[in-house]
């Protein structure tokens, strides 16, 4: 078994997920999004862009209210999908991840669904079990002045100058190209202060 241990985080792969539910035991990952971002230069790495829409096999299992917040419908998955082993393996191409960690809004959600669906298609998790919360590094300087709520993505995209379209939320690659974008604004703040 191979393990990944990166040694120097240079690299963040921003990841979001759209799902069937909130239980990876039950729902499954039907789109799957990364942004690579390298932490040194502030820059996304376009190249390892990816989105795929994943087939689902539990599809009699979904949550409504779920599937009524990602908007996704069966016949689009039906037309765009591929099997999460491809989808999962597109994810893991490409990326350094001796020198790259997982990084999400909410990392423990994406965290859970990545490590059962790897799981289930008999592959290693190809990234360290250590990750980045971007929701959390974006809560720090509230926290400092006494507030306790955290902000949604949007809300964070607002609080830190980041644009953000809501009628284009709940797509796994525009969340997490927001996502990157927002992680790249807080290092730079953090650069600064």
């Amino acid at each position: 078994m191979v393990t990944y241990k990166p040694t120097n985080a240079r690299y963040w792969c921003v990841t979001d997920l759209e799902c069937t539910g909130l239980e990876p035991e039950r729902h499954e990952i039907i789109q799957i999004a990364r942004v690579v971002i390298d932490t040194v230069e502030k820059t996304i790495i376009p190249g390892l862009t990816m989105s795929e829409y994943i087939l689902p096999t539990r599809w009699d299992q979904r949550d409504q209210a779920a599937m009524k917040v990602n908007g996704l419908t069966i016949e689009k998955l039906q037309a765009e999908g591929i099997s999460a082993k491809l989808a999962l393996e597109d994810f893991g191409r490409g990326v350094n991840w001796n020198e790259t960690v997982l990084a999400a809004w909410g990392a423990d959600f994406e965290t859970k669904f990545l490590q059962d669906a790897f799981r289930r298609i008999d592959r290693v998790v190809p990234f360290t079990f250590k990750v980045i919360d971007v929701r959390s590094l974006g809560h720090l300087p509230r926290a400092r002045l006494g507030l306790t709520e955290y902000l949604g993505l949007g809300e964070a995209c607002d609080y830190y100058g980041v644009p953000f379209d809501r009628g284009l939320a709940h797509d796994a690659l525009y969340d997490t190209t927001k996502t990157a974008e927002l992680a790249l604004a807080l290092l730079e703040k953090a650069g600064t202060s």
